[in-house]
């Protein structure tokens, strides 16, 4: 890629704002489903309520994110997941939900190595081209849904 290409590909991409913020209203979403039950529940009543909430938001998520390469989140913040060597086309479903969310949240269940992986993740994604690891592991790039890259 010649410095033009990298300086118009750099455009292309999301903010690491963008992208902080997505994650966010993710999370969000999730507990603002969750909180209002959780008041009228009892212990047993909340797990059952807990794991079906979780189960249905994650097929949902792992839905758009095969469809469209967006989270709720995502889409909300026009922005998504793109393959790295074409930012113009969706990763396949492995890609996306083996490589970048699977691998990545195995890895943070490994005590102390799970901190550092994180730290060094994100702190990854304050670089440019702002990938962190699962986005090298996974061969993928945030960026602008509406951005049309160069072929």
């Amino acid at each position: 890629m010649n410095t033009e290409e990298n300086l118009e590909f750099l455009k292309g991409l999301a903010s690491l704002k963008s992208r902080a913020l997505a994650v966010f209203l993710d999370i969000f979403i999730f507990i603002a489903i969750f909180v209002p039950f959780h008041a009228y529940s009892t212990k047993k009543s909340e797990i059952i309520y807990l794991l079906i909430v979780y189960s249905l938001l994650t097929c949902i998520q792992f839905y758009f994110l095969a469809k469209s390469g967006q989270t709720i989140g995502k889409k909300l913040l026009k922005i998504r997941i793109s393959q790295f060597h074409n930012p113009n086309e969706i990763p396949s479903f492995f890609k996306i939900i083996i490589l970048r969310i699977v691998i990545n949240d195995l890895v943070y269940l490994i005590p102390i190595i799970g901190l550092i992986y994180l730290a060094l993740n994100y702190a990854l994604a304050l670089l440019k081209p702002r990938r962190c690891i699962h986005d090298y592991l996974a061969g993928t790039v945030v960026t602008k849904v509406d951005y049309i890259f160069y072929k």
